[in-house]
């Protein structure tokens, strides 16, 4: 197997032909959200799974504020 090394120079030329636009960033954001919840909900999946689980008053209050934000997303959308 044979390597090819880049310099410095030429890997950021590359990387400075790549424009980035306004609607990849807004895709890239959507993905992200998509996976951060899509993990969340597993995540709570596994915890209401054990028994022992038992949400404090920080664990409540952190759902909260997530629940707030989206219901203001909603919101917003239906207006």
């Amino acid at each position: 197997m044979t390597r090819c090394r880049v310099s410095e120079d030429e890997l950021a030329h590359d990387h400075a032909q790549v424009e980035i636009t306004p609607e990849m960033e807004r895709e890239e954001a959507r993905d992200k959200f998509g996976a951060l919840m899509l993990q969340a909900a597993e995540m709570a999946e596994v915890l209401f799974q054990d028994w022992r689980f038992q949400p404090d008053t920080d664990d409540i209050e952190a759902i909260q504020h997530l629940h707030q934000h989206l219901s203001y997303y909603e919101a917003v959308r239906k207006v």
